[in-house]
């Protein structure tokens, strides 16, 4: 399946329907910015076509750097999670699990220019259907009514965090439960020996519910947990956030292989 992707941004009503440069390249740039994965430094996206006349339009196609070649099948799962994820924010939700962290503030800073400057941003991803749009209305409501009450439980559930960093914890389950009706993890850390609950994210706890057993807590598995961790004003960690859980396989030594009967020439240890 060829994927090439067409982008629109119209000017604003309020202002004068004048377009700025500025608004127009930066948000063109943050969209294909949500379609890039930087883990793969091999696919880029081509500008196809750009049309200088109001209103700002371009077209992007996926190719790989090392044969100029298209790449299509490489990009197709990122376009269809940015896809529908717009779709989400354009019926008045918020981004759902599959949409990637790393991306999520180029993506609101993108609706956020539809509230000033920005009338409505066009995605076309085929082109037998119909466009997916950004208006001034659909924004302003997700930064209203979706985003407000979010952050708002965000402050005050975290009122104690002085900052976030991304990270990992590692150590040993001790509790299995929920923390603030999340699904989570309480895991004694290796280093410091605290407790630190791991909040996880929907999509990693339906994915690990028949590996997460009342069990793992008792056999005190070893686990490594990524995500966001929340630091109090002493730089201890209180808790991680929107973690994703991988099991640390325990190594089995066998003390024969370790003894070495002519390592003291004869002397006792």
């Amino acid at each position: 399946m060829t994927i090439k992707i067409k982008f629109t941004v119209e000017p604003s009503e309020d202002h004068d329907d004048v377009l700025t440069i500025q608004d127009a390249f930066e948000q063109a740039i943050d969209f294909f910015d949500l379609l890039t994965d930087e883990a793969d430094k091999n696919v880029v996206w081509k500008l196809q076509m750009a049309s200088t006349n109001s209103p700002f339009t371009c077209e992007g196609e996926p190719v790989d750097v090392r044969t100029w070649a298209g790449a299509h099948a490489t990009v197709a799962e990122r376009v269809s999670v940015v896809e529908r994820n717009l779709a989400r924010i354009a019926s008045g939700m918020d981004f759902d699990e599959t949409f990637p962290k790393e991306k999520v503030e180029t993506a609101r800073k993108l609706v956020r220019r539809n509230t000033n400057g920005i009338g409505k941003t066009i995605a076309q991803f085929r082109e037998e259907e119909i466009p997916l749009e950004i208006t001034q209305e659909v924004a302003v409501n997700y930064f209203e009514r979706v985003l407000r009450p979010t952050d708002s439980l965000h402050s005050y559930l975290f009122s104690g965090t002085s900052r976030q960093e991304h990270g990992s914890v590692e150590g040993r389950i001790a509790e299995i439960g929920t923390d603030y009706d999340a699904p989570a993890i309480c895991v004694v850390e290796s280093k410091s020996g605290r407790k630190i609950w791991c909040r996880v994210d929907l999509q990693t706890a339906g994915r690990m519910g028949s590996d997460i057993r009342a069990g793992d807590a008792w056999d005190h598995r070893r686990v490594r947990v990524r995500g966001v961790l929340n630091y109090d004003a002493h730089g201890k960690t209180t808790r991680l956030v929107e973690g994703t859980v991988a099991f640390v396989p325990e190594k089995d030594f066998d003390i024969d292989k370790l003894s070495a009967p002519g390592f003291t020439e004869g002397y006792s240890v």
